[in-house]
């Protein structure tokens, strides 16, 4: 007979996926430049509340990664299964599956400032970055070239 234990998926959660399934408010810091302006490589802290609604454009889901890894990027557009989300840093979108999606971020704190995600400033930068993407993708791709260019 094998005695092998197997784990139920709620065990093999990490400590943030089960404080956001709990139902309570998250508070974490964010990692990476993906989002940058907005959020800041280990500088900006987010209030993350578990995702039990259908999300819409514009808002910034945390998601998991088959590879374990923890991404926030903001919804561009949806459809019956997906997300296709984009970091404000970045130009390509990536299709998200919903189950991947464990939470959504309700507030930030940066810098010394604090605001929600229904907040005016806010919703006004998010209209603005999305007018001005066309110029981003140029510039980031000329950007590119000009660095490979160089070598």
């Amino acid at each position: 007979m094998n005695n092998i234990q197997t784990e139920s998926p709620k065990e093999r959660l990490s400590p943030l996926e089960k404080e956001i399934a709990s139902g309570k408010p998250t508070v974490t810091v964010t990692v990476g430049d993906s989002m940058e302006p907005l959020l800041y490589n280990r500088s900006t802290r987010v209030v993350i509340v578990k995702a039990d609604r259908e999300l819409t454009r514009n808002e910034l889901p945390m998601y998991k990664r088959p590879t374990g890894q923890f991404v926030m990027h903001r919804i561009i557009k949806t459809d019956r299964d997906y997300y296709y989300t984009r970091g404000d840093n970045r130009t390509g979108l990536e299709q998200v599956p919903k189950q991947w999606v464990q939470g959504v971020v309700t507030e930030i704190y940066r810098k010394e400032k604090h605001f929600t995600a229904d907040n005016r400033w806010y919703r006004g930068y998010v209209t603005v970055w999305n007018l001005i993407y066309p110029i981003r993708w140029f510039v980031y791709k000329f950007r590119g070239r000009m660095k490979g260019m160089m070598r």
